[in-house]
């Protein structure tokens, strides 16, 4: 398949990047196989594609609604029919708030929230624009970044929504960042996570506050999501295109990553190096550490190549332990380390179909900051 892919891009300039519509839509019906095992509901997030050609595949496959990152994604996403979207951050800020307030007149919306502040701004504005907004109450799972473990402040915060106008508590969510590579797969790991958890399920329960949703998400934990008490929505992210740092810690096959960048080798000058046309600018300075060396992606044709610095134009591959390195023109299809971050520095990519066809998208959300 990869000298496929070269073969048939063989006329367009690199870099550039592509998916795989039949790895992507593999990796659809994975996920759904697994949500419908479980019984749980599927909400892709799009901060991952940003496509509205991509989101409508998830759609069609089944899933309830879509997930985004800042306001102007769910304003993009509503482009495509009338959603049930949820805004998995807490988009703080009056403009923000009066955005959505407006987006709810048309859209079913739910908002991650944490804070009495976030509630407060939201209720004025969707008071103001006679509409309702959900709210989802963030559960701090271990990561430590939004949203807290306190049963009380939960229990507090789910009052809050339902006390204020304009607002109705729906939920919660939470997100397992902190588990991936062999943590993910540790089931001790998910014994402390419903240790935190089932008191603030509990004390809501007594309140008479049965969260409606509780919404997990994180890729490399995604397929253990039922290890978690309770949670009936999985949100759904890198997982429907995969990368490096996914493959690098075991949670996909090489098979399962649908997103490459393509880039040419425009020097070979020096021995045992190349450098390629594919800088920060087309795979993102996002790295890992591989072997105790940092890695900016994974070259598919040459797995024993190591790409270790990116300017912005530029990037340097290590090919000394290459039978046969690349040289001077040759092409290479490159996983990046961090897809959605990719993603967001086209305009465009190229969706290969399954009969080999090239079909230019657009990053429809791309850069959408708040």
């Amino acid at each position: 398949m990869e000298s496929k892919i070269l073969q048939s891009t063989a006329s367009l300039p690199t870099p550039f990047l592509i998916m795989e519509e039949e790895i992507v839509k593999r990796n659809i019906r994975r996920i759904k196989d697994y949500a419908d095992h479980y019984g749980f509901a599927v909400r892709p997030h799009t901060k991952t594609h940003k496509s509205l050609r991509l989101a409508r595949m998830q759609l069609d496959s089944g899933a309830i609604g879509l997930a985004v990152a800042k306001v102007a994604e769910a304003e993009v996403m509503a482009k495509l029919d009338p959603l049930d979207l949820t805004v998995a951050y807490p988009a703080v800020g009056i403009t923000r708030a009066e955005r959505l307030a407006k987006l709810s007149l048309i859209q079913k919306i739910h908002v991650a929230v944490d804070s009495e502040y976030h509630l407060n701004e939201l209720s004025n504005e969707a008071v103001k624009h006679g509409t309702t907004i959900g709210i989802h109450v963030m559960f701090d799972a271990g990561l430590h970044r939004c949203g807290t473990a306190d049963p009380g402040q939960i229990v507090r915060l789910a009052q809050c929504a339902e006390k204020h106008a304009g607002l109705r508590f729906d939920g919660v969510q939470m997100y397992l960042g902190h588990l991936y590579g062999d943590a993910a797969r540790d089931p001790q790991h998910f014994k402390q996570i419903n240790r935190l958890w089932t008191p603030v399920y509990e004390a809501l329960c007594t309140a008479g506050l049965a969260p409606e949703t509780i919404s997990s998400g994180s890729t490399p934990s995604l397929f253990d999501t039922h290890r978690v008490r309770y949670v009936n929505e999985i949100r759904v992210g890198t997982a429907v295109l995969n990368d490096y740092f996914v493959l690098k810690f075991n949670h996909c096959t090489l098979n399962d990553c649908a997103a490459r960048v393509v880039a040419t080798v425009v020097s070979d000058a020096a021995a045992g190096r190349v450098i390629i046309d594919a800088g920060s600018k087309a795979l993102s300075a996002k790295q890992l550490l591989r072997h105790e060396n940092f890695e900016m992606g994974y070259i598919v044709e040459y797995p024993d190549a190591r790409l270790f610095r990116l300017h912005e134009e530029h990037g340097w591959v290590d090919v000394s332990r290459c039978g046969h390195p690349p040289r001077t023109g040759d092409r290479l299809s490159i996983i990046p380390v961090n897809v959605s971050l990719c993603v967001n520095l086209y305009d465009h990519f190229y969706l290969i179909t399954r009969n080999g066809r090239l079909q230019k998208e657009r990053v429809d959300a791309r850069g959408c900051l708040c």
